[in-house]
């Protein structure tokens, strides 16, 4: 679900009035990279009272592709919003609101979660003084790993959460890698529970694992399925497509983003998300997501080789209308899932799995653990890092 906003009551954009013109605020935050992707997160009681998007907006400067008068990384996976507050909610400690903050666009899509940006969310909380800091006698390990109970809103699901503290801040250093993000990090496990029906209140909003969709080039098989997010899953070659493509290879045809976005229109339309698939790119841009998959394969990355030993399939997936250059948490956790349910094409393209289901894209292989018992999934989980970058007051002018 996206809210508009007026492009005049952005800085920057066409004219503004003489009353706003140079008249800046202030808006408390911290710039944050979870796990491949990167934004900006803020406590929910530091946003303004009034214009809360468009001050949002005005922070990253989202109303022309470089983002150069914001703070605003130019693509989907570095223009990210997280809102954080302490719960009333019971058995819960923290939670958060996803933004899918447009680059081009004057617009934000609350639309579903962001599983890579959902890492930051514990050490944010536990930084900012939102959590009990635990007393030196209680800290039985070095470092002493925190677990607490999040819920997204956007999803309406609880998470579970754990991370190294040394009693004063979260940690961010550490042994632990994963692929798109150079170096090392502190360990971050986030486990989605009960995730299945988080949008549509169906494992298979469509009826069953595969279903074909009826675009204008012709039919699609496909497998629809909502686990930590809605995904729609293809083969690569319904597309044309080997399945190893990078970026470059999708980002530049015109004609093919044209393809795989209506197939994901059309699948937004059937799920009810919009009235007509005309409108899905506007209204719903981010969700429901479309990966596209095939058997394991060898191929290379940027700064290695993956091989088809290593990995249960090959998967790469789109982010507002663009190749995801590493691949969405959320939708992993779906991917995961779809590999152990039965009839789906994931499940189809992938070999025998077990819990742990290596997923291969572009930048190199990620590991979901999937709990999955005939046609329920119980929880699925997934180990990136964090790392504040900065913090401080970002301004914005209304």
């Amino acid at each position: 679900m996206t809210r508009d906003v007026d492009p005049a009551n952005i800085p920057g954009y066409g004219s503004r009035t003489a009353a706003r013109a140079g008249s800046q605020e202030h808006l408390k935050c911290a710039l944050v990279r979870g796990g491949t992707s990167k934004g900006m997160l803020i406590r929910g009681g530091d946003l303004p009272l009034e214009h809360q998007d468009e001050a949002i907006l005005s922070v990253f400067g989202s109303h022309e592709p470089r983002q150069v008068d914001g703070i605003g990384g130019a693509t989907s996976t570095t223009s990210k919003l997280m809102i954080v507050s302490p719960s009333s909610r019971p058995t819960v400690d923290i939670e958060y609101t996803f933004g899918q903050v447009g680059v081009k666009e004057a617009m934000i899509d609350y639309g579903g979660n962001c599983g890579n940006m959902t890492t930051a969310i514990g050490p944010f909380a536990y930084d900012e003084g939102m959590l009990e800091i635990p007393e030196e006698s209680t800290l039985t390990e070095d470092p002493y790993r925190l677990s607490l109970t999040l819920f997204n809103t956007n999803t309406e699901t609880r998470l579970t959460q754990t991370f190294p503290v040394n009693g004063r801040r979260a940690l961010t250093e550490g042994s632990f890698s994963i692929h798109g993000v150079p170096g090392t990090g502190a360990r971050v496990d986030t486990t989605f529970h009960d995730p299945s029906r988080t949008k549509t209140g169906a494992l298979y909003p469509l009826g069953g694992p595969t279903t074909t969709l009826e675009t204008s080039t012709g039919s699609v098989e496909a497998t629809v399925l909502d686990v930590t997010t809605p995904v729609v899953f293809v083969r690569a070659e319904a597309l044309g497509l080997t399945g190893t493509e990078r970026p470059d290879d999708i980002d530049n045809d015109s004609a093919l983003l044209e393809r795989i976005e209506e197939i994901r229109s059309v699948a937004c339309s059937r799920l009810g998300i919009v009235t007509n698939a005309a409108q899905a790119t506007h209204d719903s841009p981010g969700f429901p997501k479309l990966a596209f998959v095939t058997e394991p394969q060898s191929y290379e990355t940027d700064t290695d080789c993956v091989k088809a030993t290593e990995i249960d399939l090959t998967a790469r997936i789109m982010s507002m209308q663009y190749l995801h250059p590493i691949y969405a948490v959320t939708g992993a956790g779906c991917t995961a899932a779809a590999t152990r349910l039965p009839g789906t094409i994931p499940n189809q393209v992938a070999t025998d799995t077990t819990e742990e289901v290596a997923i291969g894209h572009p930048q190199g292989i990620m590991t979901v653990t999937a709990d999955v018992e005939a046609e329920t999934v119980n929880a699925v989980t997934v180990s990136r890092t964090q790392r504040r970058l900065m913090e401080g007051n970002a301004f914005y002018t209304l």
